[in-house]
């Protein structure tokens, strides 16, 4: 017996002196590869070479709001979304987690939401255009969770609808490393308007036009520029029939750069920097008592590069 624990000892041992110098070989390899790959200086840190650019990052890391539409919905609302984001060198499948909670008679409102885990199967030429630190670019990461107050100005008067809504990015984004996330904090402000034109005993029940403008502001790892600026801004339709709506949106930001030659950790290659994404989006829900389900699609402009495909499940209870 003693002689066989000792004989397993020894076996163990073997293992770690094989096993160990083969994970670093290959750690050191990719490390390699990335500094080759970078060019890098041999002193910045890798988190200075990641580009925080809507354009280089993961879809869900610097994402466009969504416009209250110029007011607080009357009921509380849990909704869960699931997404398939699509380009050419990314394929991102993720989780959409989104609670809403209205008081004092609808005149405020706060929301919750964010994404909490997601799947990416990303290309190599994408992940060293990106500066990903991995050849391999397969894994899981969670992302950003935000929380927003929204405050009715106006409701039901002759002027459009008013919502003035305050929102702030946590820092909760994993794998930045992998240009999936910032992992920093940012805010957005906005107001939104809208208006409604209705119609009786039709199929057509609503029609209500809507739109926002605002402010969008995120931290950035610049030495020179700590954080960027944006033009937040939005206008859409939507279509209310018996028994479901629909919804038309063109929804965007207009940052600081554009396509502004940036250094970004690298000073022998900047890149064009990239921060005016546009998404047009498109939305059917069936409407029930309690649970609404819809699908949805969103297609990229500018410098946002991916479409989207998800479906939607939506839980609310009045309080009236």
């Amino acid at each position: 017996m003693k002689l066989y624990l000792i004989h397993r000892t020894n076996l163990f041992i073997v293992f770690l002196i094989l096993h160990f110098p083969f994970k670093a070989a290959v750690s050191q390899d990719e490390y390699t590869w990335w500094n080759e790959t970078q060019n890098w200086d041999g002193v910045t840190s890798w988190l200075q070479y990641i580009i925080f650019s809507p354009y280089y990052l993961g879809p869900n890391a610097l994402p466009i709001p969504f416009s209250q539409k110029g007011c607080i919905k009357e009921q509380f609302e849990f909704r869960m979304d699931i997404e398939g984001h699509f380009s050419k060198g990314d394929k991102t499948q993720d989780v959409f987690l989104d609670c809403y909670l209205p008081l004092l008679k609808n005149k405020i409102a706060f929301e919750f939401y964010g994404y909490p885990v997601e799947h990416y199967d990303v290309d190599e030429p994408t992940i060293i255009e990106r500066r990903g630190r991995h050849r391999d670019g397969e894994g899981y990461a969670t992302g950003d969770f935000y929380f927003s107050a929204i405050l009715q100005l106006f409701r039901n008067k002759k002027i459009p609808d008013i919502a003035l809504r305050m929102a702030c990015k946590t820092a909760s984004g994993s794998d930045v490393s992998e240009a999936r996330n910032t992992d920093a904090p940012g805010y957005f402000f906005d107001l939104s308007f809208g208006k409604d034109l209705l119609f009786v005993d039709n199929f057509i029940r609503k029609i209500r036009f809507h739109g926002m403008v605002g402010f969008y502001s995120w931290q950035m790892n610049l030495t020179e520029n700590r954080q960027n600026d944006a033009v937040l801004f939005g206008a859409g339709v939507d279509i209310s029939f018996t028994g479901f709506y629909m919804n038309h949106t063109l929804d965007g930001y207009y940052g600081y750069f554009g396509d502004e030659m940036v250094i970004v950790g690298n000073r022998d290659h900047p890149v064009p920097f990239k921060d005016r994404p546009l998404v047009y989006r498109l939305d059917l829900m069936k409407q029930t008592n309690r649970v609404d389900f819809g699908l949805g699609y969103q297609l990229g402009f500018n410098d946002f590069i991916y479409q989207t495909i998800k479906g939607s499940i939506v839980y609310h209870i009045s309080f009236k």
